[in-house]
């Protein structure tokens, strides 16, 4: 046990040696004392704010009737030594030397003595024998406790990083335990700047390589280690979508589709498409472009025909495969716009299904399903409890299951209520309901992207969560409220929209199997268009997936577009006096969808839907309801706007409106 002392005396032997005097008649006794030590001077060393774990065991012999340790006279007690013996005999004993209170001491070079002493009980008889005593706090502090490098198996290098070394003019010496990593700077004293560098091109194999940066002070010969992950990540190949809607009815046609095709490491890897659906047809435009087409006449009719297309790599097995659903709507419809009503849902209850010619919408605690093209209400599930109201509609990229929130307030026995918020995951395979009981995210839920083939929430407030509603990574220093969020699907690139500030953010991102955090995002661009004024703002935006075009609305500004380097504000595509934009969506071509009305006639709303040349290429009329939200059905052919009126005496209904002309 450590603890200071300023001497302490061996009473036993004292006790001994006073019977021994009181048999012999003490006064007789002719004994020389004598003491001698094993070593005379103990030397500590210790990193600055750690406990020491270092003791020094000191072999005293002795003749004498009993042993004292302490400081001398002409030294002072000092805060920082301990000592305690052991092993006691008539003869010898161990002295133990430490340290204490290390872990408060600034970093320096600490010098105090101690005296080992034998004497007889009245003082008359008298030897000793100092230890000198020194301890070196040292300090070789890293800014970081730790260097994290994320990169994709086979790409050629990774960004360096550095760290600072915090010293007070200690002498030190830098090296690496493995090979992959190297420093700039290997020596130096006091404060220091070290630049590490990891090569990845020498491993074969995705996963964490471990290892670490050795600082050693020179002086006392201690070290530590900086501890160092490089995560290599597995490599994916993705398409634009997971998931393709095609359809055929008696007045609609969306036979084909054109997929980009990528993969989330630098290298380009030659890749191939196979299908078993003899209605598909497969042609590889180039590197990156598969086009597909289907045949109507092989399908069956008045069902959805799926089908599954498997995007492989022709000589890389590292790369990991790619399925795309095909998803192929035949029938003999003949599809005409529909209202529905009365029906009564909030603006972010509804959504559209990315697989199938189905959406979604949330009544009261049910999820309600109905068909795009019939307006057919095909099933009613109870999701949240009785008196509940179900909102926060958000559909998985892939169509598999919902997002949902329902708040319950509970009636405690004091007359006052708890508020209880449930969140679910409702598969929309089998209807099974789960509710997220282990979800740890602060704010809600707005969409959920795909990244790098992986699938990631995102909140309000940027938080990315795994699909358990678990936060993954989270920028809080620099958090804000972003009003709208979209993804550069062929980038991997997440925008956002600071309505207070107006201006839409771009973040490259960064998703890795294996490193301590699953994502990883950064702040690239803050566009804020030029042509709009301080007191103006942005109320919606959408971002093409090749992130070339961004379509927004506000007072001046419809249209920018992006060289990867700079923005540039291309004014509104309709300039015309008396045209107010209310909403904006994108299709699955990136075609941008505005949803409008001119207040100088009475030809009610419409939606201009625009090419790749800004040019618009069809207008379509609505059903005549001023709508609160519009979605774009998956294969393009369908707009589903929520008609909401805030007039209490126009009924509220959903309006489903054919898209080709």
């Amino acid at each position: 046990m450590k603890g200071s002392m300023k001497h302490f005396f061996i009473k036993g032997f004292l006790l001994v040696s006073i019977a021994f005097l009181q048999a012999c008649g003490g006064s007789s006794d002719e004994k020389i004392y004598t003491i001698s030590t094993d070593i005379s001077n103990a030397s500590f060393s210790n990193e600055i704010f750690q406990q020491s774990t270092q003791s020094i065991a000191v072999q005293v012999t002795f003749e004498g009737d009993g042993i004292l340790v302490g400081f001398p006279p002409e030294q002072d007690p000092v805060p920082w030594l301990a000592y305690r013996a052991e092993n006691v005999t008539d003869n010898s004993a161990t002295i133990f030397i430490e340290v204490i209170n290390e872990e408060r001491l600034r970093a320096d070079t600490y010098a105090s003595k101690l005296r080992i002493a034998v004497s007889n009980d009245n003082g008359e008889k008298f030897a000793s024998k100092d230890i000198d005593v020194s301890l070196l706090v040292w300090q070789l502090t890293p800014t970081t406790a730790k260097l994290n490098y994320s990169a994709t198996l086979g790409d050629a290098s990774v960004a360096s990083q550095q760290f600072d070394i915090i010293s007070e003019n200690n002498q030190w010496a830098a090296s690496s335990d493995v090979d992959w990593l190297s420093l700039d700077v290997t020596s130096g004293t006091g404060n220091g700047t070290i630049t590490v560098t990891a090569n990845t091109q020498e491993f074969i194999a995705s996963g964490i390589k471990q290892g670490n940066i050795i600082l050693t002070e020179v002086t006392s010969g201690d070290s530590k280690v900086l501890p160092v992950d490089l995560a290599l990540d597995n490599i994916y190949y993705q398409a634009d979508t997971p998931v393709i809607a095609l359809t055929k009815t008696t007045n609609i046609e969306a036979l084909e589709k054109t997929l980009n095709i990528s993969n989330n490491s630098e290298h380009v890897y030659p890749w191939q498409a196979s299908t078993e659906a003899d209605w598909l047809t497969l042609t590889i435009i180039d590197d990156n472009k598969l086009h597909i087409t289907a045949d109507s006449s092989l399908t069956q009719t008045n069902a959805v025909n799926t089908a599954e297309i498997i995007i492989t790599s022709i000589d890389e097995n590292a790369v990991y495969s790619e399925n795309v659903i095909v998803n192929f709507y035949h029938s003999d419809l003949v599809v005409e716009n529909k209202i529905i009503e009365p029906t009564s849902i909030d603006d972010g209850a509804i959504v559209t299904s990315p697989a199938l010619p189905v959406f979604y919408t949330a009544a009261e605690n049910t999820l309600r399903k109905y068909h795009q093209y019939t307006g057919e209400l095909e099933n009613t599930l109870i999701v949240s409890p009785e008196g509940t109201l179900l909102e926060q509609l958000i559909i998985h990229p892939r169509g598999d299951y919902i997002l949902a929130k329902a708040l319950e307030t509970i009636p405690n026995d004091d007359e006052t209520t708890t508020e209880v918020v449930h969140r679910y995951r409702i598969n929309l395979a089998d209807n099974t309901i789960t509710e997220l009981l282990d979800a740890d995210i602060l704010y809600e839920p707005t969409d959920i992207v795909r990244l790098s083939s992986r699938y990631f929430v995102i909140t309000q407030t940027l938080e990315y969560a795994n699909e358990a509603l678990q936060v993954q990574f989270w920028n809080s220093a620099n958090a804000y409220f972003a009003s709208d969020i979209d993804v550069a699907k062929q980038r991997n690139n997440i925008y956002a929209l600071n309505y207070s500030t107006a201006t839409i953010n771009r973040y490259t991102t960064q998703v890795n199997d294996f490193g301590e955090q699953s994502i990883l995002t950064t702040l690239t661009h803050e566009y804020r268009p030029e042509s709009l004024a301080d007191d103006q703002f942005i109320n919606n935006f959408v971002i093409a997936d090749d992130e070339k075009h961004l379509y927004t609305i506000s007072e001046t500004t419809e249209w920018s577009t992006f060289d990867g380097t700079s923005f540039i504000d291309q004014g509104l595509l309709e300039a015309t006096a008396g045209i107010v934009t209310l909403q904006l969506e994108k299709n699955q071509s990136n075609q941008p969808h505005f949803l409008r009305i001119n207040t100088t006639n009475l030809d009610g709303f419409y939606v201009d839907i625009y090419d790749e040349q800004q040019n618009i290429s069809a207008t379509i009329q609505t059903e005549g309801n001023q709508p609160s939200s519009m979605k774009i059905s998956s294969d393009g052919q369908r707009l589903i706007l929520n008609a909401n009126a805030a007039d209490p005496l126009v009924t509220d209904r959903i309006e489903l409106v054919t898209l080709t002309p």
